[in-house]
């Protein structure tokens, strides 16, 4: 609890800075920054920034990373809570020059609603910003053709009118990341945004999970279904997808291609692909129930197995765990693995008629992200 507060204190404890004769308060939070939206690690001695978007092994890399960092006195920082501001791994000469790129000409974005003129010249939060206005070509442009400002205005017209937002830069962007190399972890979109799908019912208030264990009659089945079925058809999948500014954050089925950074996605900004693999397999039990076979634990350590070959983290780490703790990987290496049944029962509500219309835009913004895949593969 200590920790905590204390990092939170200074989490709020922002150090003003003069730019241009300007004290200014620096924030770092704009949701086209993509490490605020998708975990990133970063090591400093290595000049290397990695993203691992949630449903891609995340969970499981900051907990290896946690070991390297502890077996090694190694310097893997993941971009959240108090760390989310670089003057927690920056020194002060470092963060100075940080903050006036990211504060320098067109580097960052605010957003606006309405024909408004906004005086740039007295005000920090505008001061070198380029100023995007909501559905405009520029604002398609420089986002992409579709995203969640347009979203979020189509729906709620009042709660956006004359509201600014302030986006960042991507970190990579900037100058002193110039000679760094990043790699983001990449698995197939939509077998992402299933399992990411997946994890957003888990936080419904009427989760159909608890259900689950009632699947074996035919009672107990049309309950469950019914109860996700339920769940899918009141959700927009423009939210999932696309992200909302105010409200609910379905993080775990985000795409990627939205929303770009002057006009480039996440896939064509990143240096190198990292192809996310888990190896898991399931096997029925005497009893007949399905779960993940105890072999496949002890085979393979999924994506951690990329990093080992990256040198992020060192063999000996893996032997701690998985060689010597296989049995427990539900706590480290496959953290969070779906459940047979869950899968099984979203692959037969993409066949249900009534959510025909509904799956079949999910797949219209998933394709998205296929199609700024594919013209970067050569980056795995």
């Amino acid at each position: 609890m200590t920790d905590s507060l204390r990092n939170f204190a200074q989490l709020n404890d922002n150090q003003e800075l003069r730019i241009n004769n300007h004290l200014i308060v620096p924030r770092l939070e704009g949701e086209t920054c993509w490490e605020r939206q998708h975990p990133t690690f970063i090591s400093k001695k290595r000049k290397v920034i990695l993203t691992c978007p949630r449903k891609v092994g995340h969970s499981s890399i900051r907990f290896y990373f946690n070991s390297q960092n502890e077996m090694y006195d190694d310097d893997w920082v993941w971009i959240e809570d108090h760390n989310r501001d670089p003057k927690t791994w920056l020194d002060d000469d470092e963060y100075k020059d940080f903050i006036e790129d990211v504060y320098s000409n067109n580097n960052r974005a605010v957003l606006i609603c309405g024909d408004a003129d906004y005086e740039k010249s007295n005000n920090p939060v505008l001061m070198n910003a380029e100023i995007l206005k909501i559905n405009s070509s520029e604002t398609k442009k420089h986002l992409g053709d579709y995203n969640a400002w347009d979203y979020g205005s189509e729906v709620a017209s009042k709660l956006y009118n004359d509201k600014q937002k302030e986006l960042s830069p991507p970190f990579q962007t900037l100058s002193y990341f110039k000679d760094w190399t990043t790699y983001l972890v990449v698995r197939d979109p939509w077998e992402r945004f299933i399992s990411g799908l997946i994890t957003e019912m888990d936080m419904g208030i009427n989760s159909p999970w608890p259900y689950e264990r009632g699947v074996d009659t035919e009672k107990g089945w049309e309950k469950f279904y019914n109860s996700a079925k339920r769940m899918l058809y009141f959700s927009d999948p423009e939210w999932l997808l696309l992200g909302g500014l105010d409200g609910q954050q379905m993080n775990h089925t985000f795409i990627l291609s939205r929303p770009m950074w002057k006009g480039k996605t996440m896939y064509d900004s990143y240096d190198n692909f990292i192809h996310y693999k888990h190896e898991i397999d399931y096997a029925l039990t005497d009893n007949g129930d399905m779960h993940v076979s105890t072999d496949s634990f002890k085979k393979s350590a999924g994506v951690i197995e990329f990093l080992i070959q990256l040198d992020f983290i060192y063999p000996e780490v893996k032997e701690k765990h998985l060689g010597q703790d296989y049995q427990n990987s539900y706590g480290h290496t496959h953290m969070n693995i779906t459940p047979h049944i869950r899968q099984h029962v979203i692959s037969e509500l993409q066949e249900d008629e009534d959510l025909k219309e509904w799956w079949d835009k999910c797949r219209k913004i998933v394709d998205w992200d296929y199609e700024s895949l594919k013209i970067n593969q050569h980056k795995f």
